[in-house]
């Protein structure tokens, strides 16, 4: 049992040896996965608006993300330009989840397809980038939810504002509406004192008028009688 044993692991090793003898290193320019026509045609698509992102992703610091998505797609078009995007996610947020499955790819990258641990680090980073994009999916859910709830805030107060806006215009229609009434009070008031004055002006002209009238006529009653030239003297 234990020559047999024995000889199934010299024969395991030569095996081994012999398909790492046989298999050539994979090309740096070669693709990690192989894509059908219809998958490439897609992953082309998505890599050109990765790339036009990486222009603009500053401004926004989301190179990290970008990057890394420009990378897994890179993992069907070339290796060599794949390990190029990882790296830079390793190089601008070193401490994140992303920059973990970053380097985890970058030694499956560089080592190739190992018979010995090739398996266990391919799926290890298989798994980590199924919770990248997880974690990515729940947080665009919870954006989605913070944008329906900012948005439900924002109607709600707009409405609020819009009733507060007719409660204000009513308001002052009502102060308007006082206002007017004094003010024609008021007008009211300057006309009854003109419409008086002038019956006062016309009263007391009146008056003057008969004075004068009656002055006149005491006048010409009290006016003295001259005598006649062509009187006789005695």
């Amino acid at each position: 049992m234990k020559l047999h044993l024995n000889g199934c692991l010299l024969l395991f090793a030569a095996t081994m040896g012999a398909c790492s003898v046989i298999t050539p290193p994979p090309s740096p320019t070669s693709p990690f996965f192989i894509a059908d026509a219809r998958d490439a045609k897609l992953y082309q698509a998505l890599a050109k608006k990765q790339e036009a992102l990486l222009a603009r992703c500053a401004e926004s610091h989301s190179c990290d993300h970008v990057n890394f998505t420009r990378a897994l797609v890179a993992l069907f078009e070339n290796r060599e330009l794949a390990a190029k995007h990882f790296q830079k996610v390793v190089a601008i947020a070193p401490k994140s989840r992303l920059a973990l499955t970053s380097l985890l790819w970058l030694r499956l990258l560089e080592n190739g397809w190992s018979p010995f641990w090739g398996e266990g680090l391919f799926a290890e980073a298989t798994e980590r980038l199924v919770r990248d994009l997880l974690d990515r999916e729940l947080l665009l859910q919870q954006l989605m939810v913070v944008k329906e709830l900012d948005a439900a805030s924002v109607e709600a107060l707009e409405r609020e504002l819009s009733i507060r806006g007719k409660q204000l215009e009513e308001l002052s229609i009502k102060r308007e509406a006082p206002r007017a009434e004094a003010d024609g009070a008021v007008l009211q008031s300057l006309q009854r004192q003109v419409s008086e004055r002038d019956k006062k002006i016309e009263e007391l002209t009146n008056q003057l008028e008969a004075l004068k009238r009656i002055d006149q006529e005491m006048r010409e009653k009290t006016r003295p009688i001259r005598p006649s030239t062509n009187a006789i003297p005695p």
